[in-house]
């Protein structure tokens, strides 16, 4: 798994200096194709919030992602304090629940 995570961070890292490369290349010319990009995907984020912040300026909740039929496709447990934000990912069962719970609650309408 560690030689995973860290193909992946030099993954990330080789797609930065891409991008780095095509944003000098847009500044050149603001023509530039961008070709780096092969695809976009429309994903909606709704942010759920659980409780009012309290005193302690703790707030916590739920960020639902929803694709462009309107599906469910992700959802994370988050938890800010003051400008710090920590992000959990739900269990398969735990995912289930919320794609359950909110399935029918939000719609869109994607022209």
């Amino acid at each position: 798994m560690v030689n995973i995570m860290t193909e992946y961070v030099d993954k990330l890292n080789d797609r930065m200096t891409e991008l780095a490369n095509a944003l000098m290349c847009y500044r050149e010319d603001p023509d530039y194709p961008f070709d780096e990009v092969k695809g976009v995907d429309t994903i909606i984020k709704f942010v759920i919030y659980l409780n009012d912040t309290d005193e302690s300026g703790i707030v916590d909740g739920i960020y639902i992602y929803m694709n462009e039929d309107g599906i469910i496709v992700n959802a994370e447990y988050f938890v800010k304090e003051e400008e710090d934000v920590t992000i959990i990912s739900f269990s398969d069962e735990q995912l289930e629940l919320i794609i359950e719970l909110f399935r029918d609650v939000f719609t869109i309408n994607v022209e």
